[in-house]
């Protein structure tokens, strides 16, 4: 069950406008639930990820990451990268099988919900083709099996953190 809220306050539309200015090649929605909705919704995730991260055996892949500070820059400033990333997670990482064996269902339906009120509220043109930064993660995500799985997984806590500092840059 998914909500729709309409924007209440004008002083919050003068804001995402400024926000739009900013960031140019990100829109809002005109029907997307508040700045506070979606940050308490990255915090329960947070909360959750941590966890979920005690389920599976320790990332002891220390020289590779999925999300790397440059990584972060992109996802900051580009909503494709943005879309891709948060794909990327929902049908490779969360999709794999392994997370049915740890019980974590709750945690993927959640973060399916974040990723739809994040489509609600920020508007981007889509493009079938995939970012060179996307495969990239996802080469590494294959290459290493399991690893890559259980790597993901440990990272979570970087994408929800980065979701919570692109809200809070773009609402504030």
């Amino acid at each position: 069950m998914w909500v729709n809220c309409p924007l209440r306050s004008g002083l919050l539309f003068v804001t995402l406008s400024l926000a739009l200015a900013k960031h140019k090649s990100i829109s809002f929605s005109k029907r997307c639930c508040s700045k506070g909705t979606l940050i308490q919704a990255v915090d329960s995730l947070s909360t959750r990820a941590a966890g979920l991260k005690t389920t599976i055996p320790e990332d002891h892949i220390k020289n590779i990451r999925h999300l790397k500070k440059k990584t972060k820059k992109l996802f900051m400033k580009n909503c494709r990268f943005q879309e891709q990333l948060l794909f990327f997670f929902m049908e490779d990482v969360f999709g794999h099988h392994q997370l049915q064996v740890y019980k974590e269902k709750h945690f993927v339906q959640d973060f399916h919900g974040l990723k739809q009120k994040w489509s609600h509220c920020i508007s981007c043109p889509s493009s079938a083709k995939e970012m060179k930064s996307i495969t990239r993660i996802k080469k590494i995500f294959y290459g290493i099996g399991t690893k890559g799985f259980y790597k993901a997984i440990s990272e979570v806590d970087i994408l929800l953190s980065w979701i919570k500092n692109f809200l809070e840059s773009i609402v504030s």
